[in-house]
């Protein structure tokens, strides 16, 4: 019986040491996320100080920064490629109207790769910045429950026929 029992003991210590290795590992993996954190912030940190010192760069400086995979394009600035589509595609639209679902499918008809087209839902949260910065102007639908029947328009522009519909009673 002596032999089963050194096999255990070996296998007794083999799991003890790989426990505490998993422990050390761990740690590691959790400090260098910290420090990733950390880099990163500082990052984000470069990104903000760019945009406003950027005026004050030349030809070469903003050349670099570029390389460095920084853009500041004027147009696009502070806009998700989905959010600058949206307001491309509501200002060829009618009266700068569309329903939330018309929105939708009309970005669809502009992605090229099918696999690139984001999920309804990660559209929507993409479209966020361009109503907390009131480009957007979002309409809840009467007695709807989805929020593809939710009427959007580019703020200032004109009002929706459906406005009509919603006039105060004499």
């Amino acid at each position: 019986m002596s032999k089963t029992t050194g096999v255990v003991d070996v296998l007794i210590e083999n799991i003890t040491t790989d426990q505490k290795l998993l422990e050390e590992v761990d740690q590691k993996v959790h400090k260098a996320k910290a420090e990733k954190k950390e880099v990163s912030d500082r990052l984000k940190g470069y990104r903000n100080d760019l945009s406003v010192l950027l005026k004050y760069a030349d030809d070469s400086q903003r050349k670099k920064i570029e390389e460095l995979g920084f853009s500041f394009s004027e147009r696009d600035h502070g806009l998700n490629p989905i959010a600058t589509t949206v307001l491309e595609l509501l200002s060829k639209a009618k009266n700068h109207v569309m329903t939330n679902g018309e929105l939708y499918d009309a970005y669809v008809k502009t992605v090229d790769n099918e696999e690139d087209v984001e999920s309804y839902t990660h559209f929507n949260i993409k479209c966020r910045s361009l109503f907390n910065s009131q480009r957007l102007i979002r309409k809840k639908a009467k007695d709807s429950k989805s929020s593809r029947d939710d009427i959007i328009s580019v703020n200032g522009g004109s009002k929706p026929d459906t406005d009509k519909e919603t006039t105060p009673e004499s």
